[in-house]
């Protein structure tokens, strides 16, 4: 087998194997979706004298997105086309990880520094609306509402 047909031979099973696994996602997405679609639905028949519906549609919305996230068929798009910012991408970095392993540290500190950011903002925005809390909410009394009226 020549060097032309190998390549060809790799990016094939790369190809499939990429596949399967945008599949096995897309099914763990549906299992997640599904039941929580019914449990929204259930949520929105409850409160809709009291808001417009909004969970289910939260749902659906999450749905769409993880769906084009996924994209479970761009291996057939033209090599043309600008890659898009979806699985793709983060499998690509995962192997540009494991082939260069100098380079996986670099980015798992980067990574490890921006995560301790967002949880030291996190924390500060939590402690920000705990301390702007209102003194009745703090004692566990609430001002009545309609139900408790």
């Amino acid at each position: 087998m020549d060097k032309e047909h190998k390549q060809a031979a790799v990016a094939m099973i790369k190809a499939v194997v990429l596949l399967q696994l945008k599949v096995l996602l897309g099914a763990a997405r549906d299992l997640v979706v599904g039941p929580t679609a019914i449990v929204a639905a259930f949520i929105d028949l409850v409160l809709l004298k009291e808001q417009e519906p909004r969970f289910f549609k939260s749902t659906l919305r999450f749905g769409e997105q993880s769906d084009r996230w996924i994209d479970v068929w761009s291996a057939g798009r033209h090599a043309e086309e600008a890659p898009r910012e979806n699985v793709d991408a983060l499998l690509a970095s995962v192997e540009e990880v494991v082939r260069d392993p100098q380079m996986g540290a670099r980015r798992a500190r980067v990574l490890k520094r921006w995560a301790e950011r967002q949880i030291a903002r996190a924390h500060k925005r939590a402690v920000a609306q705990l301390s702007a809390r209102p003194a009745s909410a703090s004692d566990g009394t609430s001002p009545p509402t309609e139900r408790t009226r």
